[in-house]
């Protein structure tokens, strides 16, 4: 199953990816007959996170209103009205991050072995993991701009597969990892190239290179983690113009999604609704030195998670109060 955060009007809601329509959530709860009674108080739901702490209610009922819906729709008499109200099409609502607000959004730096060779050479690969938060006005969705800073000349991107956590869980052994595994989306991790080492100290300025606004375009969907047989073997691919970037596999991970959701919880409890990126193959503008510039559009695809596109623009300097 694929979720998607849409927003309609003032109205935000949940949606299940159908063909090329979302099933809006909410108003099929409403409609549909079987729903129990103790169910009613969860409805509607307005964001991700939520809908994801009560998961072991909430999808299962996802599922069972998604097969109610679909079947009504192939049905031989044809949907009634109702059912049709609920089905959305895509291209007229405004798709939002999938997960809008997290508590955390964990980046993982230099966790492919093509990206650490093409931003350190032959230097050793890293023996620990290289991570790093955004803040929540980094984050974008689907068609939203990159805004490029009026100080920033060098500015790149790096695709990567975003693992959202789903269950709640400190010191999480290897083993039981995947368990915690709601599903992926898709992030951008926007760099500002100007920040990689500071003349002075000769180190990484991670904050200004890495959590400025817009920097985080995510999305299109939530995919659920059992639609990915192997996130591990995921081609990774990224156009600017329509011109191919980056082209990998996860297979190019140097730390694994079970171990890098382990090390994590011990340093943090990791929540759901959580975001993990992790990581980036070669082909940034790192080593091409062909940086985005304003109008470049951009678009990141990942087998069985969509595409998420945005469009890069500059953004002059001027004070904003609200």
């Amino acid at each position: 199953m694929k979720l998607a955060l849409f927003q309609k009007g003032k109205e935000v809601s949940i949606g299940i990816v159908w063909e090329k329509k979302l099933i809006d959530l909410n108003a099929a709860v409403h409609l549909w007959p079987q729903k129990p009674v103790r169910l009613k108080k969860m409805f509607p739901f307005r964001d991700m996170q939520r809908f994801l702490e009560l998961g072991s209610a909430t999808l299962p009922l996802a599922r069972k209103v998604q097969a109610w819906v679909t079947k009504g729709m192939k049905g031989g008499t044809g949907p009634s009205p109702g059912l049709a109200k609920v089905l959305i099409d895509s291209s007229k609502v405004k798709l939002l991050p999938p997960i809008l607000n997290p508590r955390k959004l964990i980046c993982l730096a230099r966790n492919y072995v093509s990206h650490a060779r093409e931003v350190a050479g032959d230097a050793p690969l890293p023996k620990s993991l290289l991570a790093f938060m955004k803040p929540m006005t980094a984050i974008i969705g689907q068609g939203d701009w990159i805004t490029v800073p009026s100080h920033c000349q060098k500015l790149d991107h790096e695709v990567e597969l975003a693992v959202v956590i789903g269950k709640r869980g400190r010191y999480i052994p290897e083993d039981k990892a995947m368990d915690h595994v709601a599903g992926y989306t898709i992030i951008n991790d926007i760099s500002d190239r100007e920040y990689v080492v500071q003349q002075e100290t000769g180190r990484v300025n991670w904050f200004f290179m890495k959590a400025q606004d817009t920097f985080a375009p995510m999305g299109p969907h939530l995919v659920l983690r059992e639609e990915i047989d192997d996130p591990h073997n995921l081609r990774l691919r990224l156009w600017v113009n329509g011109e191919i970037r980056q082209d990998s596999s996860g297979e190019d991970m140097i730390f694994k999604i079970p171990m890098i959701i382990s090390i994590l919880s011990n340093y943090v409890t990791l929540e759901p609704g959580d975001v993990i990126a992790t990581g980036t193959p070669t082909g940034t503008s790192f080593s091409t030195k062909q940086f985005l510039r304003d109008g470049d559009v951009v678009e990141c695809e990942i087998d069985g998670l969509g595409r998420l596109k945005n469009i890069v623009k500059e953004e002059p300097p001027v004070y904003r109060s609200r």
